[in-house]
């Protein structure tokens, strides 16, 4: 099941095992327009209780076996196995991959989102938590990523898409990078980031944030219909289902 496919710095995972390990784990996100955003990796570690309130709502919608996209070191992990779901996570880092192992997580896998090796046919629901529907960047990684999980869902999965949506922000340094987007032809929401942390710096990587009606757009390219949102107006969780 492994897929050793990693090209950049594990700076994630180096965020992470700090974190875990209870160190300083601020870092900073820059955007290609000289945007700069600093942040922390205890986010990847919060408890069922600290998460955003729509992430805890969408628990609830859960159904097992449970396969986690980009699962970091399993914070919802955590409380999936604590209410008794089997749980299944995948992580391109292999630093946090094994740092679940070490925190008792066996069904982790090093492996991309859009090139899954796994059972077939096997999982009701499919978890994106922490904007994580935008992992593959442009719009057709995001297709394909979501075509994939086809093979390995049963006929009634869902999947539980959470994503900003970039629209959401009156500030003009956003809406003036959304303005470069829809110039050059792309989403809103299309941003080119790298992360800084204790002198690694990654390289450069496409970030796709979704409005509702790209979310539901890319789904019904995808094979699958947009039943749902559920959350605030600027961080939200899609619920899609298979188009039979």
């Amino acid at each position: 099941m492994y897929c050793n496919i990693r090209v950049m710095p594990d700076t994630f995972g180096k965020i992470m095992r700090d974190a875990v390990q209870g160190h300083d784990s601020s870092y900073i996100i820059e955007r290609d327009d000289g945007f700069i955003r600093n942040t922390s990796g205890l986010q990847y570690i919060r408890k069922f209780d600290e998460w955003p309130r729509v992430e805890q709502l969408a628990v609830e919608e859960m159904e097992g076996p449970v396969l986690d996209i980009g699962c970091g070191v399993c914070r919802v992990g955590e409380i999936l196995v604590e209410r008794g779901l089997e749980y299944y996570g995948i992580d391109t880092s292999p630093l946090a991959i094994e740092i679940s192992r070490k925190r008792g997580f066996n069904n982790v896998y090093e492996m991309s989102a859009d090139k899954l090796v796994l059972p077939h046919s096997y999982f009701k629901t499919v978890v994106l938590f922490g904007n994580n529907f935008r992992l593959m960047g442009q719009p057709e990684g995001v297709v394909r990523m979501l075509r994939g999980f086809h093979d390995v869902t049963t006929d009634d999965a869902k999947i539980l898409g959470g994503s900003i949506d970039p629209l959401e922000t009156g500030e003009e340094i956003h809406l003036k990078y959304h303005e470069m987007n829809r110039e050059a032809g792309n989403p809103p929401g299309l941003v080119r980031l790298r992360n800084k942390y204790k002198g690694d710096i990654d390289d450069w990587w496409y970030l796709l944030l979704c409005t509702k009606e790209l979310m539901k757009e890319l789904g019904e390219q995808a094979g699958w219909y947009l039943e749902k949102t559920i959350g605030e107006p600027k961080y939200y969780v899609g619920i899609l289902k298979k188009t039979h």
